[in-house]
């Protein structure tokens, strides 16, 4: 079906297709890029730096603390130390598209390319879904598939990388050639060098491919050269991440593996934050409850409907509909060896790829309502999807807020240019931002840190040190009224610098206290 006709194409139906298209283009506006550099974002922009300070030969993190901290251990981005070098757990990719855009267009480059490729996934997306205006509604409007691809660019890049080599698939005739074939398996599979998860979706679709399709000798040719531009990918990826760092699925696998290898019964709480949300955020089917009525009716669709033990199946089923099928037997594989981090942000990005397959799905569900129950089931489920509207809504404002926090945080150390910045949690590196290079920066999260490193490092060599506490009641609860009194992390601090240093300056924020120690002339 084309896109300019189709008897669900009006004119108020191109002008949505027109607005979904261009929303991602309007992101870079409603989260401005250069107040994104805190947390998991300033550790990338540090990783994309640091590739190209080394000549994009070492993904070695070039740290301004490094000769004050040669070991690591008060690394204020997330590492890992493999041998001589601080690595950074974010896919080594990513960084060199970072490298790639920082010297010309900095940070902002690097978003609207994202942004860029959203587009394009949408696009595939829509062809492959015959321009269906309910599928692309509710991918965009009533999932986080937009805002989650932007403001993490790896996980975009990735799933523009698996959605571009799922499209070549689908769209290639049975007279293609075959490196059409292995091309599209090729690119699906180079997905996971920006996200490692991203394997499990074109592994669950080759298996699904071969229990439906593998008997028909037309299809049995594309499957193969799909499995084989995969397997190559894969391989490749895993033996350079082997050669590197010493495992196949490199530094984040490290970084999580404590908690992916717990038995189920033991990961409660991972689940529950993934799925459902927990105390500071929403899970997966909290942000878009009408995804779990999809889930089960799945369940119920290809157990009792289609039955791959049927007979004659295969020409009752599509590979579009594979597609989904594995997509969703992938999510639940992914679900049950949920790492740590699963429960970050709306648990929806480790389980980013299978949101196209659950609009998908969603489609499905659709047409396959009785008409004795359409209309209310349309009702309810249009209720349901509102919600998640209402979320994604939200989801933007909040992001954004936080976004105008960090630029006033980044204010700050403008104003005291101090020789060192000191914090206690990592995330609170963002008073550094796009400044991170300038200084040196350390994590001292407890007395002991601070009289440790110290003692390692003399204080005079330094005239004035910023320092950012945590006022998170896990380690201790202040007194608003006067913040420094009976507060350990400030007597240590104030013993480890010795009675040279004084406080000049002090802001207690609502869930910060910044101050300076500064040298007595």
């Amino acid at each position: 079906m084309g896109f300019l006709s189709g008897k669900f194409h009006s004119k108020w139906t191109r002008l949505t297709f027109c607005f979904l298209f261009l929303l991602p283009l309007l992101y870079p506006f409603l989260l401005k890029p250069g107040e994104q550099l805190y947390s998991d974002h300033l550790g990338k922009f540090i990783l994309g730096e640091s590739v190209g300070r080394n000549g994009f030969l070492s993904g070695n993190l070039v740290l301004p603390s490094r000769s004050l901290d040669p070991e690591g251990n008060y690394c204020p981005t997330e590492c890992i130390r493999i041998g001589e070098e601080l690595i950074s757990p974010f896919p080594v990719a990513l960084g060199y598209i970072y490298a790639i855009f920082l010297p010309w267009s900095g940070i902002v480059g690097v978003y609207i390319v994202t942004a860029i490729l959203i587009l394009l996934s949408f696009l595939f997306l829509s062809i492959l879904w015959d321009w269906d205006p309910i599928y692309l509604g509710v991918l965009v409007l009533a999932s986080p598939f937009l805002v989650n691809g932007y403001f993490f660019p790896d996980v975009g890049i990735a799933s523009f990388l698996f959605i571009w080599g799922s499209f070549l698939f689908f769209r290639s005739g049975h007279s293609s050639s075959w490196l059409r074939f292995v091309s599209s398996g090729f690119i699906s599979a180079f997905s996971a060098w920006f996200r490692i998860e991203s394997i499990v979706f074109p592994l669950f679709f080759i298996f699904f491919l071969s229990t439906y399709k593998f008997s028909n000798v037309e299809e049995r040719r594309k499957i193969l050269g799909y499995s084989v531009g995969f397997f190559v990918g894969v391989i490749l990826l895993l033996g350079i991440q082997y050669l590197l760092y010493g495992h196949p699925l490199g530094p984040r696998f490290s970084f999580n593996q404590p908690t992916m290898f717990l038995p189920p019964w033991k990961k409660w709480d991972i689940y529950t934050g993934l799925l459902i949300a927990n105390p500071n955020r929403l899970g997966f089917f909290g942000y878009t409850p009408g995804f779990l009525i999809v889930l089960f009716f799945f369940l119920y669709y290809v157990l009792f409907k289609k039955n791959p033990l049927k007979r004659n199946i295969a020409i009752e089923i599509s590979n579009r509909d594979l597609f989904v099928f594995s997509g969703l037997a992938a999510f639940i594989a992914l679900v049950l060896s949920a790492p740590n981090d699963g429960i970050i942000d709306f648990g929806s990005r480790y389980l980013h790829l299978s949101l196209p397959v659950f609009a998908g799905m969603f489609l499905i569900l659709f047409e396959n309502i009785g008409e004795k129950f359409r209309k209310v089931a349309k009702i309810v489920l249009y209720s349901v999807l509102l919600y998640s509207v209402y979320i994604s809504y939200s989801y933007t404002q909040i992001l954004g807020k936080y976004g105008r926090k960090t630029t006033k945080l980044n204010a700050i150390y403008l104003e005291q240019k101090p020789d060192l910045v000191v914090v206690q949690i990592r995330t609170y590196s963002q008073i550094l931002g796009k400044y991170f290079f300038q200084t040196p920066s350390v994590w001292l999260m407890r007395e002991a840190d601070i009289r440790n490193f110290f003692s390692k490092n003399d204080p005079k060599q330094f005239k004035k040190i910023l320092f950012v506490q945590t006022k998170a009641s896990i380690l201790e609860s202040l007194n608003d009224a006067d913040p420094f009194l009976k507060n350990k992390y400030y007597a240590s601090i104030s013993q480890a610098l010795g009675p040279d240093f004084k406080k000049i300056w002090s802001e207690n924020k609502e869930d910060v206290l910044i101050f300076s120690m500064e040298k007595e002339k």
